[in-house]
């Protein structure tokens, strides 16, 4: 997939360490978006996440995906290994 990967996670969080091992175990490169939680959230992670507000948030091309479950799930489904 050529499209732009983005993560907006923070750094004490598990849920997105988890999706950060998905992503390098997959060797999918990504761009990753530090919040400074819970005391600023960015205008980004409100586009992307409004309801909820929290993270981790995987933004693949401009599609975003919550929840970190169903973010592995997506990468694995997205980017299959062929071996």
């Amino acid at each position: 997939m050529a499209d732009q990967v983005r993560l907006f996670g923070t750094w004490c969080s598990p849920f997105s360490t988890r999706v950060i091992w998905a992503l390098k175990l997959k060797g999918i490169p990504y761009d990753y978006i530090e919040e400074d939680l819970p005391y600023k959230k960015s205008a980004q992670l409100l586009k992307y996440n409004p309801v909820h507000k929290k993270i981790p948030v995987l933004v693949h091309g401009e599609k975003p995906i919550c929840e970190s479950m169903v973010i592995v799930e997506y990468i694995e489904e997205t980017w299959i290994r062929l071996l």
